[in-house]
């Protein structure tokens, strides 16, 4: 395991944040591995020595991005327990990622590419989605008896999208976060809300 205070991690860490500000600025395409070191401060043969090629870094970017979600695949419905609970644990868990500025400005890169390369972004999109989470969560709780859905997938998508259209969507153009006590707001209202249509 590297360690996140090493010089090398360091370098890394700076290359990426470099990297995101220049892929936003003028598109996949258009990103310069030059301006890229400039902005780092870092030399072509570090960044070359980090990152091999425009492509690597860009993936790297989203395997960065796909790994702030990764705490959310360990959360399992717990059989018996508060249902709502849980689901706002769930929520939360969504709503603690999206309230981080370096998170936004990663999605705000990779959604960019959406136009400009459809096939980038689909990889991408397939990495840092965690809808099947909300799903399974619903799923298991349905079948415990707790909730009462029909379609858990739909349910799911319900779910998630109760979240991002407040706390995501609209962070994306304007280029801010939400606050912690907003997004208390959001995240409990999307609860009741699914609680109400599914409970």
């Amino acid at each position: 395991m590297v360690d996140s205070n090493s010089p090398s991690a360091c370098k890394n860490a700076q290359i990426i944040e470099a990297a995101v500000d220049e892929f936003q600025e003028n598109g996949y395409a258009y990103a310069s591995m030059d301006r890229i070191s400039a902005r780092a401060s870092v030399s072509k043969r570090t960044l070359y020595k980090h990152f091999e090629s425009k492509e690597n870094l860009f993936r790297s970017i989203v395997m960065e991005l796909a790994g702030r979600f990764a705490e959310m695949q360990d959360i399992r419905y717990v059989t018996g327990r508060d249902i709502r609970t849980q689901l706002l644990e769930l929520a939360w868990a969504e709503g603690r990622i999206l309230m981080r500025p370096d998170v936004m400005a990663m999605a705000r890169m990779i959604i960019s590419e959406t136009l400009r390369n459809p096939a980038l972004a689909e990889e991408a999109q397939g990495k840092v989605d965690k809808t099947a989470t909300f799903v399974r969560m619903i799923e298991d709780a349905s079948a415990d008896g707790q909730l009462n859905v029909e379609d858990s997938v739909v349910a799911g998508q319900e779910f998630i999208g109760l979240i991002k259209a407040k706390a995501f969507w609209p962070m994306l153009f304007s280029g801010s976060v939400v606050s912690e006590a907003e997004m208390t707001e959001i995240v409990e209202s999307a609860v009741d809300l699914i609680m109400s249509r599914y409970g």
